[in-house]
């Protein structure tokens, strides 16, 4: 890895909706199920800041920017299930079921088997796009230790933090393992629970896709330690 520029984790949360606009797939479903128009734009304005700062990353590499983007094996096998879940909202939402029955109705929610291979192949393509030019480096969950073992890592913030899953445990210990500046995730909950002890042991910082915007623009990093 490069000794120059900053090094950045993204989360899921934070890819896939990029994923979803750029591959063409939102546009797909909407046309396919009748979902009002509307919706295409309620989309966007929710997700503005995640498909904005996948976009600057893209745009700033093809230009030679020396920061590091990694995205995990993990968050790469998660795309899928967050893909279909989005897809399983939109026809929740193109059906007028209530948002308090979302959670008990969306897994049982049964997808084409049409859409769903489009929709593989899609974001496949968009998987060249990313990871063919080294503009996102994918990312071993159990990268060469130096330092804290990375199990330990993992039980630590398990055990820490009541609210941490497992995902989230080994997507952090990734990031604390390359030496990561910053995880960028949409993960409110996520960032509240254990930003400040993070950044204060492991000087790593988790911010939203919003601040991570603000950084690229401004081109202000900590320092790395």
């Amino acid at each position: 890895m490069a000794d120059s520029g900053s090094r950045w984790c993204i989360d899921t949360n934070t890819l896939v909706p990029w994923l979803i606009t750029d591959s063409g797939v939102l546009d797909l479903l909407i046309k396919k199920y009748g979902i009002p128009a509307d919706f295409r734009e309620i989309y966007l304005n929710r997700h503005k800041q995640s498909i904005e700062f996948i976009q600057r990353i893209i745009d700033m590499k093809s230009e030679g920017f020396q920061d590091e983007f990694y995205f995990s094996y993990l968050a790469m096998n998660e795309v899928f299930s967050a893909v279909r879940d989005e897809m399983r909202s939109i026809l929740l939402f193109k059906n007028g079921t209530p948002l308090s029955r979302w959670s008990e109705e969306k897994n049982s929610l049964d997808l084409p088997g049409d859409s769903m291979e489009t929709v593989f192949e899609e974001i496949e393509n968009k998987f060249d796009i990313l990871f063919g030019n080294n503009t996102i480096l994918p990312l071993s969950d159990e990268p060469e230790e130096k330092g804290d073992n990375f199990s330990e890592i993992v039980a630590s913030l398990i055990f820490t933090f009541k609210r941490v899953k497992t995902q989230d445990a080994i997507l952090l210990t990734t990031a604390i393992s390359v030496r990561a500046n910053y995880f960028v995730t949409f993960d409110k909950r996520l960032i509240s629970e254990v930003s400040k002890d993070l950044n204060k042991k492991y000087h790593l910082h988790l911010i939203l896709p919003a601040h991570g915007n603000t950084l690229l623009k401004k081109g202000k990093h900590p320092m790395r330690f």
